[in-house]
């Protein structure tokens, strides 16, 4: 507006011609600076790429985590549900003192009849077909299990930070699940998981995308953690940590890259996934995360996450081409104008012709192949 003003203005008080003919100029720069262009095809642009997320099965919640999603150089996983299959199985049941190993599992399968864990899943799966005691005063704290109340006395179920100093000298190191009555422990179980089978060619096309970090940040115990962080070939692991502890070292990460994101499912990953610049659910995982997330890869396995980088760098390369385009050919009549070289026909092109272009590119995205 600035520059059509001056350009009908200033030349006629110089004496530089009639004030029709820079009028007449002013009208020509004015149409064709109009922003249509770039006002209608960016925000498509964004929606198609959503749209086109969608068709691969997984959802972004907004614009904004398109644009996280292309840029992120870090991915940050939880374990268990996420880069594995979340499918455990109780191999064995060990006790320590007087109760038998059924009487264990049973206890065990009571304290967590209402917990969402996979672990604690598997646990009432193996339980299957024992009959359960009646406990009370159910309660779950994120990152140290469950625990109850049965014939008055407190009964704990959970993973090794529930341990006294004297507990861990006699608990079986390679059992992930114990079980503790009345401050006594009563028995271990011995819980195995699987990893997903598209994990490692997930973890190999990340690479390929130019990803620098791949991550894993889990409350279970360090030796299988380290045996799924070299089947995957990720960078690091980090392992036995709480949900505030994975929160500290993902904002650790997430400072030293030029984006993070993290991709967890149980009630434990929330707060990192509201904490990364987008926030990755699984399908199936709880509620709490799905809530927490930005995208959701509702098909509940891993293999859509490459294509939505591809899609989100996708969608960022369209903006910027369009952008760059529009301007470029609106910069262009501007300029042809001030010289008396451009009709006003050609403004109308610069305007409403190249926003059909624009707009057209834009809705390539929802046909293009990734």
């Amino acid at each position: 507006v600035l520059i059509a003003v001056a350009i009908a203005v200033i030349p006629p008080l110089c004496g530089l011609g009639a004030f029709s003919e820079w009028l007449y100029r002013a009208l020509v720069c004015l149409v064709a600076s109009c922003p249509c262009a770039i006002v209608i095809s960016v925000p498509l642009s964004y929606y198609s790429g959503i749209g086109a997320a969608s068709e691969v099965g997984v959802l972004i919640k907004g614009g904004k985590y398109i644009e996280a999603l292309a840029k992120a150089d870090t991915f940050v996983f939880d374990k268990t549900g996420t880069l594995t299959s979340g499918k455990l199985s109780v191999n064995k049941v060990n006790t320590v003192g007087s109760y038998s190993a059924d009487e264990v599992l049973a206890l065990a399968a009571a304290s967590e009849k209402y917990s969402a864990h996979p672990i604690a899943s598997a646990i009432r799966e193996k339980a299957n077909g024992l009959e359960l005691p009646e406990l009370s005063d159910y309660s779950e704290s994120a990152g140290h299990g469950t625990s109850a109340v049965y014939n008055g006395k407190t009964i704990q179920c959970g993973g090794s930070k529930i341990l006294s100093d004297e507990q861990k000298k006699i608990a079986n190191k390679d059992d992930s699940v114990f079980v503790i009555y009345d401050g006594q422990l009563i028995g271990s179980l011995n819980v195995s998981d699987t990893v997903r089978p598209e994990a490692k060619e997930v973890i190999s096309q990340l690479k390929a995308l130019g990803v620098k970090n791949t991550v894993m940040l889990t409350g279970d115990r360090q030796q299988p953690a380290e045996n799924v962080k070299n089947e995957l070939g990720l960078s690091e692991c980090h392992a036995e940590l709480l949900p505030a502890q994975k929160l500290e070292l993902f904002k650790g990460l997430k400072s030293k890259s030029k984006g993070a994101c993290f991709v967890g499912d149980g009630i434990n990953d929330a707060p990192v996934l509201s904490a990364s610049d987008c926030g990755i659910a699984m399908g199936f995982g709880s509620e709490a995360a799905i809530e927490a997330s930005d995208a959701v890869l509702a098909s509940g396995t891993l293999k859509q996450l490459p294509k939505a980088i591809k899609i989100a760098r996708s969608v960022i390369n369209t903006v910027k081409g369009n952008i760059i385009f529009a301007l470029s050919i609106k910069a262009l009549v501007i300029i042809l104008a001030a010289f008396g070289l451009a009709q006003i026909w050609m403004s109308v092109i610069a305007d409403t012709g190249v926003s059909v272009v624009c707009v057209l590119i834009a809705a390539r995205l929802l046909k293009k192949k990734y």
